[in-house]
């Protein structure tokens, strides 16, 4: 609803009417207090995350003693982990505790997950006979972590689009855009952060600091319970979404058999429509909507394998180049990883407030989906920047600072990608389903870092050659994207019926 388009025919109403609508007109453009909460939660989150992502490459091939292509698998297979397990946070959520308490409990795990991680980095606890360290510690802590981090994910970003009222809808592309600059605000600080005390104090400190973080975000969390909007879980959605799924693929499936054997009975309108005297007509319709924005996202998951070997690939790269930042201090390789938040805290401003409102008045806005398709390009460019800087590392040592161009088409590439997508996720989903979508858009998150294990493992002669081949993979992705793009109908309003009653529960635990 727009400012103008607010009734304002009082005869129509009565005095509760007027005092409602007075009240959402005086929060039309105002952000509700319990986003502060969120934010800082999320901002101490991903200090964590990211803080522990930083180092773990290094921690692995320099501390337990990995190669570098065991280190990278690694690496990859926590990231897969940790966004596989959305699958799971989202269920929960949705179907049994609710966002709120999702969020809270799922939290503790990852806390733990955090301490056991650093405890066990600590000289001399799980080396056995004045051996290495072993490997366990690292196991049940990445483990717990993956579990934890997996289970808030999706939940997080729908519990913040939830705080908004249906006339606040206008806010929902700049709240993400804040939420995103939280995100890289906590893990540009935390990336520069960890590699120096895992330098100069212990890779236990280097962990022990995240573990704290996550502690207080946890407890910010907590302490805006009384200023939450609470969204009840909407029942158990995914078991009766397969459902839908399943009687449609088999009812196709007869008819197709029907045809071949001569029968010409007219097939549904749409093949999920048979489920209709099954389940109510308006879970088949958040069905439909929701498999609508989860094929949107089948391309993706390549976008995902480019951008998380910033983490991995690409500090090894900068190992062996010169990190010199003035002739007496040189850098650390997993340093440069902050390259990338920091880019991020400067240029979403820029994108949000200058380009995209330049781009408006022009009347040349771009879609959401253009603008991912833009950002899909831009990224394979980021992987032929890293790929010709390879061959001429491979002749001669050179700075460091040549993988600026590289960091700044993959950050741009970023921007227009992941923020675009996370919006899209939530705005596009059925309100019956949105963790659900977002646990969706997160797991292209691990099939993405499950193709650089796969890549990984095959032992491409030439490191050069693994970035020109995920480069190409990235251009041909780019180009499915736009055809499916191309056929996608946006959900441009939302139906009064869409929206769940929101209640502000009085026992939060």
């Amino acid at each position: 609803t727009q400012r103008g388009e607010l009734r304002t025919s009082s005869v129509l109403l009565d005095g509760d009417d007027i005092e409602e609508d007075a009240q959402n007109s005086a929060d039309y453009d105002k952000y509700p207090a319990s986003v502060k909460f969120i934010l800082l939660n999320e901002i101490c989150e991903r200090f964590s995350y990211y803080g522990l992502k930083t180092i773990l490459a290094l921690y692995l091939t320099d501390y337990l003693l990995f190669s570098e292509n065991q280190s990278t698998v690694i690496v990859h297979v926590f990231i897969m982990a940790a966004y596989t397990t959305t699958l799971l946070g989202g269920y929960i959520s949705d179907a049994i505790l609710g966002k709120y308490r999702t969020i809270l409990y799922v939290s503790l795990v990852y806390s733990l997950g955090s301490i056991v991680l650093a405890v066990t980095a600590i000289p001399g606890f799980t080396s056995v006979g004045g051996g290495p360290p072993h490997w366990w510690g690292m196991t049940l802590g990445l483990v717990l972590i993956a579990l934890g981090t997996g289970g808030i994910k999706p939940v997080v970003s729908a519990f913040l689009g939830d705080q908004f009222k249906p006339q606040q809808a206008h806010l929902l592309t700049t709240i993400f855009h804040i939420f995103y600059f939280c995100i890289n605000f906590g893990s540009v600080l935390s990336s520069l952060i960890t590699p120096a005390l895992r330098t100069y104090v212990a890779y236990s400190v280097a962990f022990g600091l995240p573990a704290v973080l996550l502690l207080v975000a946890t407890a910010i969390f907590w302490l805006g319970r009384s200023q939450y909007t609470i969204t009840p879980p909407s029942g158990a959605v995914l078991p009766t979404a397969i459902k839908v799924i399943r009687i449609g693929v088999v009812s196709r499936c007869q008819y197709v058999w029907g045809y071949l054997r001569g029968s010409r009975s007219p097939p549904p309108i749409h093949w999920l429509d048979a489920a209709g005297g099954h389940v109510p007509q308006e879970r088949i319709a958040d069905v439909k909507a929701t498999l609508s924005v989860l094929f949107l996202f089948f391309p993706l998951p390549l976008f995902w394998s480019l951008f998380d070997q910033h983490s991995s690939r690409w500090v090894f790269q900068a190992r062996a180049m010169d990190r010199h930042v003035t002739p007496s201090y040189q850098m650390e390789p997993d340093q440069m990883v902050a390259l990338n938040p920091l880019l991020v805290l400067f240029m979403v401003p820029l994108f949000d407030r200058g380009i995209y409102k330049a781009l408006a008045k022009m009347g040349r806005s771009p879609t959401p989906l253009q603008r991912m398709s833009i950002g899909m390009l831009i990224t394979t460019f980021s992987f032929v920047a890293a790929g010709l800087l390879q061959l001429v590392l491979d002749q001669s040592t050179v700075s460091v600072f040549w993988q600026v161009p590289q960091f700044l088409l993959l950050t741009c590439g970023e921007i227009m990608v992941s923020i675009t997508g996370l919006e899209l996720a939530y705005t596009q989903a059925p309100a019956s389903m949105k963790s659900l979508v977002m646990a969706g858009w997160q797991l292209t998150v691990a099939v993405g870092n499950l193709l650089v294990v796969v890549v990984a493992e095959s032992g491409f002669e030439k490191q050069y050659q693994e970035f020109f081949f995920f480069a190409g993979l990235m251009l041909l992705s780019t180009l499915v994207f736009v055809v499916i793009a191309r056929q996608y109908k946006y959900v441009t309003a939302a139906k009064e019926d869409e929206y769940q009653t929101l209640v502000h529960s009085p026992s939060i635990a």
